[in-house]
């Protein structure tokens, strides 16, 4: 609470203050048990593994977020946001994103897997944020038709400042025979407009369950979890990164995928994807009714006393994830960082563990964002009217799409402006 306390302080006084609050109130308790540089750095890199909900709804300021999110995204370096607008505003939502990618040295990434915004006769759906996902809802158009609802998509993420989808979603839930196939059109058309791809959600979603409430034994024999991990596999070249989530399967580890050791280290070797591993929303699991699904994998018992979601977030880098999902106010999100720092500035073998891995991630996140610099801090300019055109030409909710077409002169009419935002091929 100290910490906190000292924080928030530390926000109001603006940049010029202490760069490392948290291991400076940890020495002045006597808590540090670390060397004080290594401490200091461990603090500099820890943010960039956090991915932290921005809350905007019921703020009516010119930016659509929480005031006390821009503070603390800058003060602790954080890696990576998922904003919740609270705005169907197409100049809101991209003056936020401005905002927001100003406040960090590295570049942020601005992810999102479903945005609704609003047009003169139409409110329309952008992205990947349902049950069977991109893929799975539109696996009745053609090939053609699929790619130029892919080509909508992505201009309109790029347009608002999006840098990262999240999606498509290529497993098993898609219920599409072609998935990796389509999958294959959806990343070109996201990669054409400098956006970073999210394979989601390894290795599967069990049947008929909801993993945002639950996460039923599937009891899977191997065999069988890895033929239905396979997409996985055979797109892992074209992934920027993957996603698990919090599937518990027991003649794997006793632990959900998101505490296992074992589930990742099969997702490395079976295949071959060596770049960042983000966990699935860790908020979550305090949903779930039965915990007993929570117990297994890194034990729970070593982080005793810790924020129940900071522990979560250990027990999931630990396990291998270099970005972990943490939703939340941002008092909750400084809970998170301050339990995982104090947790890692320990002298202790689990503590000297914690601090491997934040170094291996924070190393592996860093060569990434500088691999993509250019695309990440990409910004592109695209008047109003053709996010209002782009919605237009979508199919409506409810529409018959074995029949649906596009309205081919309102597409060329935007066709210049789609090239333009394009990254050159």
């Amino acid at each position: 609470m100290i910490a906190l306390v000292l924080f928030f302080g530390l926000l109001a006084a603006g940049p010029c203050a202490s760069q490392s609050p948290f291991v400076d109130s940890l020495g002045a308790r006597g808590k540090l048990e670390i060397p004080l540089e290594d401490a200091r750095k461990l603090e500099s890199e820890l943010g960039q593994l956090l991915i932290v909900n921005v809350d905007g709804f019921g703020y009516s300021g010119p930016l659509a977020l929480e005031p006390g999110f821009a503070p603390m995204v800058q003060r602790l370096r954080i890696g990576g946001v998922i904003p919740h607008y609270g705005s169907t505003s197409f100049e809101r939502i991209r003056r936020t994103n401005s905002a927001l990618r100003e406040l960090t040295d590295l570049p942020l990434l601005i992810c999102s897997d479903i945005v609704k915004l609003h047009g003169p006769a139409r409110t329309a759906t952008f992205g990947d944020g349902y049950v069977g996902g991109f893929i799975g809802r539109f696996r009745r158009l053609t090939d053609e038709q699929f790619r130029t609802l892919a080509r909508l998509n992505a201009l309109v993420f790029s347009a608002i400042g999006i840098n990262v989808a999240l999606g498509p979603t290529v497993d098993t839930s898609t219920l599409d025979p072609r998935t990796a196939d389509r999958a294959r059109i959806a990343i070109d058309e996201l990669k054409s407009y400098g956006l970073q791809v999210v394979l989601k959600h390894f290795p599967y979603l069990p049947t008929g369950a909801n993993l945002h409430r639950e996460s039923p034994d599937t009891k899977v024999p191997l065999g069988e979890a890895e033929r239905r991990f396979s997409v996985f596999r055979e797109l892992a070249a074209d992934a920027d990164m993957i996603m698990t989530t919090h599937l518990l399967d027991t003649s794997v580890d006793r632990g959900i995928v998101t505490f296992s050791r074992s589930w990742n280290t099969l997702l490395r070797d079976r295949t071959g994807f060596d770049g960042p591993l983000m966990s699935d929303g860790l908020l979550m699991l305090k949903n779930y009714a039965d915990r007993s699904a929570l117990a297994g994998g890194i034990p729970a018992a070593d982080f005793a006393g810790l924020d129940e979601t900071a522990a979560w977030a250990a027990r999931a880098i630990l396990a291998g994830h270099d970005l972990v999902i943490v939703e939340g106010s941002a008092w909750q999100t400084v809970r998170v960082f301050e339990g995982l720092l104090t947790t890692a500035c320990r002298a202790s073998p689990r503590a000297e563990e914690l601090r491997a891995r934040i170094e291996e991630s924070s190393e592996r996140i860093l060569r990434w964002k500088k691999d993509r610099e250019g695309a990440l801090r990409r910004v592109v300019e695209v008047p109003p009217s053709a996010i209002q055109q782009a919605i237009l030409l979508l199919p409506p909710e409810g529409a018959d799409l074995p029949s649906f077409r596009f309205d081919q002169p309102g597409l060329d009419r935007l066709r210049p402006i789609m090239e333009t935002a394009e990254l050159s091929r």
